[in-house]
């Protein structure tokens, strides 16, 4: 079994400022922070059985909002003073619940370095198998050189150098005995394993697993978020018959009417295709599939019920809505004067800008299948911009 020790106690204090408040793990850039990506990543690895976080004493919200609908996650622990008292303290707490099971393995990755890839963190795990550690290194690019004492430039050799990366495997035992055993300060776990004389196994890193420390890595990390963002598009359609009463409900308002509308729920066709076509962009079915019908359950419930179940949906996805386009189909009522009241209510109901939302009316003049005296039909086209990797 394999778990994967989240480091994200850091102040990160270096990216700071006006523009950056937060710790950069937790600063959103286009939506997102650096650990709510990564920790959706690792979970959707299928060789990590649990994920524990290491958070900084005071954060505990933070690290909520971040965190939410992680499947694998186990717990946040309160981190040291320095990375290494909090890898230590990570590594005590998996150790308490799995440390007498047979072979259990441990990654150790930094927070700061969220497009860690599937291939590495399996390369990775799966090198413990022959090696007691195990750590994913690129080569230096750039020349090198070294101030003297002098004030000189001296060159180094950089064939001879290479830069360390997370994740950092281990046998779970060996690297709390590790930790127990040392006194020293270690900049890294590999260091510690380094001193201690532990066989390790060097695997190749990625140039696009870098470690966000400054400004500049930040913006570089929304820019490749932004060229991730991908456009979903989902349709809905609804209708419902006509019938004896005395009122109708559009958009989630209900107004005076000649009519009332034969349905199991309140019978709002508007809010019913919006739910149909999020629904469908998310490849997940329609309306009926999540309300059946026939269930008593949705007798008479209201429809901004299945709407919010739906913008669920989205929130989970981390997706925003970029636009929504409605068609009512229907002699009965008059839509224009009503129009701006519904588009006020959606958009609230929605959370989002009213610029967002487009509603037309047409009729069907008496022609075709569905007549528009009989009742009323609507049609949802909606687009959601949502990560690649959350598709």
């Amino acid at each position: 079994m394999t778990h994967c020790l989240v480091l994200a106690a850091g102040k990160g204090e270096r990216v700071r400022s006006s523009k950056y408040p937060e710790s950069k793990q937790y600063q959103e850039v286009n939506d997102i922070s650096p650990l709510n990506y990564l920790l959706k990543s690792l979970d959707k690895v299928d060789d990590i059985k649990t994920i524990t976080v290491v958070i900084a004493k005071g954060d505990a919200s933070k690290f909520k909002k971040n965190s939410k609908n992680i499947k694998k996650l186990r717990k946040s622990v309160i981190g040291g003073k320095t990375r290494q008292e909090s890898s230590f303290k990570g590594l005590k707490d998996i150790y308490r619940e799995f440390g007498k099971k047979k072979s259990q393995k441990v990654i150790i990755h930094d927070a700061a370095r969220p497009f860690v890839s599937n291939d590495l963190i399996k390369s990775c795990i799966k090198s413990l198998d022959k090696h007691q550690a195990v750590c994913p290194v690129i080569k230096i690019d750039d020349t090198l050189k070294k101030i003297s004492k002098k004030n000189e430039l001296i060159s180094k050799d950089r064939d001879k150098i290479l830069s360390i990366q997370t994740p950092q495997g281990f046998k779970l035992k060996e690297i709390i005995s590790l930790h127990e055993q040392t006194k020293e300060k270690f900049t890294d776990d590999i260091s510690l394993a380094v001193e201690k004389k532990l066989k390790i196994k060097l695997i190749s890193g990625s140039k696009k697993n870098f470690k966000i420390t400054n400004k500049d890595d930040l913006q570089m990390f929304g820019q490749i978020i932004l060229g991730e963002k991908i456009k979903l598009v989902g349709i809905g359609f609804d209708i419902h018959e006509f019938k004896k009463g005395d009122q109708i409900t559009l958009g989630g308002l209900k107004f005076k009417s000649k009519y009332g509308l034969l349905a199991n729920s309140d019978g709002d066709v508007l809010l019913h295709a919006i739910t149909d076509s999020i629904f469908g962009a998310f490849n997940l079915g329609d309306l009926g599939l999540h309300f059946p019908p026939e269930s008593k359950l949705f007798k008479n419930k209201s429809s901004i019920y299945f709407l919010k179940k739906s913008l669920d949906v989205i929130k989970e996805k981390n997706g925003s809505i970029v636009n929504l386009d409605l068609n009512l189909i229907c002699d009965y009522p008059k839509i224009k004067p009503i129009r701006r009241k519904i588009l006020k209510k959606i958009s609230s109901l929605m959370s989002i800008n009213i610029d967002k939302v487009s509603l037309k009316a047409t009729t069907t003049e008496d022609q075709g299948f569905i007549n528009s005296k009989n009742g009323i039909a609507a049609q949802a086209i909606i687009s959601i911009e949502v990560s690649r990797n959350e598709k």
